[in-house]
């Protein structure tokens, strides 16, 4: 039997060769190499031209997948009657502050605004913008069209102005409409009197251009809350729900980032709870396509109105008026005894609800 000696001395020779075995620099230096690289590549983060690369740029929307929170672009989802139907770009009651969603802190001016259709093809202005005794507004004293009322036959179609989200179709809207108060009183009182039914359908539109359009009097919607459109898009159709005295559209423009206001004739908002001031609009007819036999964009756009051949003695400005802003008082269910007033005598309402 081999001492434990004698296996020392027999296996320390054999072991002597493995010991002055020596690494090759070359691995060594390849191993170095490698550990360098992907030490390199984790401190420096994604390779740009991979298609990972943080950019400070949105990604572009899908126009049909939902939009991202905080973009211009907001989905609104339903809720009961009398609150907000949707997430919109600012407060409920449309309070011009600061919130998710503005895309700038001053909406844009209005010559900078691009990509606008008329909502009616070939139509007639038939109460335009500004001053009127038809107006439910006052501004700087005078009552005030807070929008542009345009007709062409009942039942024609109604085309969205510009690209943009549909944010309210129907007659559940005022929370886009730029109110600046409390709109609670006023759902109170119309759930109390059972008005719903008697207000116009209405279909506002955020344009994606920090401005909103709205469209009232439909006969009837085929868009829904949430849906993206696009300019020149049918959106329903042109009719005379609410109060008015013929089929037209009334056609507004604002901005929900504008801190001006226009006040609400009191009468109105003592009558029907409404808030006492909305956020101003601005003269639809600024943007729009120029039209030479639109007398009211002439003035405006003197530049654009010179080469236009002069206009005949009866200006189609001058029709029969189409009949009042969007929420002129219900027609169903008066409100203080109010009622149309005819065309033919245009008188200041007295029975607005103004969604102007």
């Amino acid at each position: 039997m081999t001492s434990l000696d004698d296996r020392l001395q027999i296996e320390s020779p054999a072991r002597r060769p493995q010991a002055r075995t020596r690494i090759p620099p070359v691995f060594v230096v390849g191993v170095a190499m490698m550990v360098a690289v992907v030490a390199a590549i984790l401190l420096r983060g994604p390779v740009p031209g991979d298609g990972s690369v943080a950019s400070d740029s949105p990604s572009p929307v899908d126009a049909g997948d939902p939009a991202p929170a905080g973009s211009s672009f907001e989905t609104p989802y339903e809720t009961p009657l009398g609150t907000p139907l949707g997430t919109p770009l600012g407060t409920p009651s449309g309070t011009p502050s600061p919130g998710p969603g503005w895309s700038s802190p001053s909406p844009s001016p209005a010559v900078d605004l691009t990509g606008y259709v008329w909502p009616l093809v070939q139509a007639r202005v038939t109460l335009p913008f500004g001053p009127t005794s038809w107006g439910e507004f006052i501004v700087d004293g005078q009552l005030f069209h807070d929008g542009v009322d345009m007709a062409t036959q009942c039942g024609d179609n109604v085309h969205a102005a510009h690209d943009g989200v549909v944010l309210a179709a129907s007659r559940q809207y005022d929370d886009y409409m730029g109110w600046t108060g409390d709109l609670a009183p006023y759902y109170h009182l119309l759930d109390t009197k059972h008005w719903w039914d008697s207000l116009p359908i209405v279909i506002v539109i955020d344009d994606g251009d920090g401005y909103r359009s709205i469209y009232a009097h439909e006969s009837r919607v085929i868009v829904k809350l949430g849906q993206h459109v696009k300019a020149g898009q049918v959106i329903g159709y042109e009719g005379a729900t609410g109060n008015a005295t013929g089929c037209h559209v009334h056609f507004g423009l604002f901005s929900p980032t504008e801190t001006a206001t226009f006040q609400l004739d009191p009468a109105v908002v003592t009558r029907d709870l409404l808030p006492s001031s909305e956020i101003a609009r601005i003269d639809p007819l600024l943007v729009l396509p120029f039209r030479c036999e639109i007398s009211e964009m002439r003035t405006l756009r003197p530049i654009e109105a010179a080469p236009c051949p002069p206009l005949p003695s009866a200006s189609p400005s001058s029709s029969a008026r189409a009949g009042k802003s969007p929420r002129a008082a219900p027609t169903k269910t008066p409100r203080g005894a109010p009622t149309p007033t005819p065309t033919a005598t245009p008188t200041p309402s007295s029975d607005s609800t103004a969604a102007t």
